[in-house]
C-alpha cells in the first residue's frame, strides 16, 4: 500500500467487501463509513479489526463514520470533515468503493477525484479476489494504478465472526456428516463443525470449510431427509444477504439422489447438489469421494 496509511471503506450488508482489502493492503488506520442500518455490520468489522496488526507490527486503528445513506451532499461533507481534522493528506488515503451505497460510493468518488485521492474495488469473480487500483488527476485524467491478488488472508473464525459476532462450533452429529467430513478434513485448509451462531435463535451450519478465502456452508442431509425440500430451505436461510452473503459458496450433501423439482429449487438459489448414494453401504466408494472432492474443489477453488 506504500504509505497510504489510511483506507477509507463504505460498509455494505457484506463485510468480507471490507474486511478482505484491509487484510490485503494493511492500512494502519481503518475507516468505516456506514449508515444507521449498516452500524452492526461496521462494529463486527471494528472488533475485528482492531485485533490485526501490519506486517511491521502496528496496531490497526478504527474509526466508524456514521451517514445518512441517500443525501450525497452530507456524505461528501461528513467524510471531508474527518480527512480534515485527522489532517491526513490525499497521498496518505485510499478509497475502497466496493461497499455500501451508490449515493455513498458517487460522494466518495468525488472526494477521490477533486482531491487526486487513489480508489479501489474488490473484484470476486469465480474463486479469486483482486483489487484494482485507480486515480484520477488534471493531467493524465482517468488512471488504472494496479492490482493487487488477495492470498490467503481469511479464516473461518475471521468470516463467522464478520458475518455474526459470536459463534459456536460442535461435532459431526451423525455417521453421513462424520463420513463426510472426515473426507472433507484432509483436503482443505479448516472445517468446522455443528457451526451455530449466537443472536440468531435456531440457525445451525453443519459444515463449513475453507480453501484459501473461499468459504462454503454445507448441509448435509441422509435417509427421508435428503429427499425433502427442508435441506434446500436451511441452507437458504444460512447463506441469504443479511446473514452469510455473496461471498459464502452454498452446498448441499445428499446419500441418494434429489427430486428434479427439489434439484430445480436448489439450482435457482446458486446451491450446487452431491449426491452420494454409496453412503447408504455406510462407507463412501472411491468414486462418490471423488465426486465430493472435486465438486468441492471446483466451488472453492482448486
Amino acid at each position: 500500500m506504500d504509505n497510504r496509511r489510511v483506507m477509507i471503506s463504505l460498509v455494505g450488508e457484506q463485510p468480507i467487501a471490507n474486511l478482505l482489502p484491509v487484510l490485503c493492503l494493511q492500512p494502519h488506520h481503518a475507516v468505516l463509513v456506514c449508515t444507521s442500518w449498516t452500524r452492526p455490520v461496521a462494529d463486527k468489522l471494528r472488533s475485528i479489526l482492531e485485533e490485526q496488526t501490519t506486517e511491521h507490527g502496528v496496531p490497526v486503528k478504527c474509526t466508524i463514520e456514521e451517514v445518512g445513506p441517500y443525501d450525497i451532499v452530507d456524505i461528501e461533507a461528513r467524510i471531508s470533515k474527518l480527512i480534515g481534522e485527522q489532517s491526513w493528506t490525499p497521498d496518505e488515503v485510499l478509497f475502497n468503493l466496493t461497499g455500501g451505497t451508490k449515493t455513498m460510493a458517487i460522494a466518495a468518488y468525488r472526494l477521490a477525484e477533486s482531491h487526486g485521492t487513489p480508489f479501489c474495488y474488490l473484484i470476486s469473480e469465480g474463486n479469486g479476489n483482486k483489487i484494482h487500483t485507480y486515480r484520477v488527476s488534471s493531467e493524465q485524467g482517468l488512471e488504472f494504478l494496479g492490482e493487487a491478488t488477495v492470498g490467503a488472508t481469511l479464516d473461518i473464525d475471521l468470516h463467522l465472526r464478520a458475518h455474526f459476532g459470536g459463534y459456536e462450533e460442535g461435532l459431526p452429529k451423525d455417521g453421513f456428516e462424520l463420513m463426510v467430513y472426515k473426507a472433507l478434513q484432509p483436503e482443505f485448509d479448516e472445517v468446522k463443525a455443528s457451526v451455530r451462531p449466537h443472536s440468531y435463535g435456531n440457525l445451525e451450519i453443519d459444515l463449513v470449510l475453507r480453501r484459501g478465502n473461499g468459504v462454503g456452508i454445507v448441509e448435509v442431509k441422509s435417509g427421508g431427509k435428503a429427499r425433502e425440500k427442508r435441506g434446500v430451505e436451511q441452507i437458504i436461510a444460512a447463506g441469504e444477504q443479511r446473514f452469510l452473503g455473496v461471498y459464502t459458496k452454498k452446498i448441499l450433501v445428499l446419500d441418494r439422489e434429489y427430486g428434479s423439482d427439489n434439484l430445480k429449487l436448489a439450482q435457482a438459489h446458486g446451491i450446487t447438489v452431491i449426491e452420494l448414494p454409496s453412503a447408504q453401504t455406510g462407507a463412501l466408494s472411491p468414486e462418490d469421494e471423488q465426486l465430493l472432492l472435486a465438486s468441492m474443489r471446483k466451488q472453492l477453488g482448486a
